[in-house]
């Protein structure tokens, strides 16, 4: 963890691996939506075990971009500590 605070490149690498991690996070939301707008249950029990599973993806789906932020939060907080003369 040391070298990615203390290389030049290290918060280019973070920030690289944060926006293929938002891309990650819409491309997977776009593919679930448009499979289970195209699923239809052969039973009752099939049909409500898909809108349980597409209650808890949209509320997975909601909280995902929090992960973003708490790496955003990480950063600033290295860049501070790093201008602190901290570590």
């Amino acid at each position: 963890m040391r070298k990615l605070f203390h290389s030049n490149d290290g918060y280019t690498k973070v920030v690289g691996g944060l926006i293929a991690l938002l891309v990650t996070i819409g491309v997977g939301a776009l593919v679930f939506w448009e499979i289970t707008d195209n699923f239809e249950g052969s039973s009752a029990d099939a049909n409500e075990s898909m809108n349980s599973t597409t209650d808890m993806a949209s509320t997975v789906f909601d909280l995902l971009p929090i992960i973003a932020l708490v790496v955003v939060a990480a950063i600033i907080i290295g860049i501070v500590v790093k201008m602190g003369g901290g570590m």
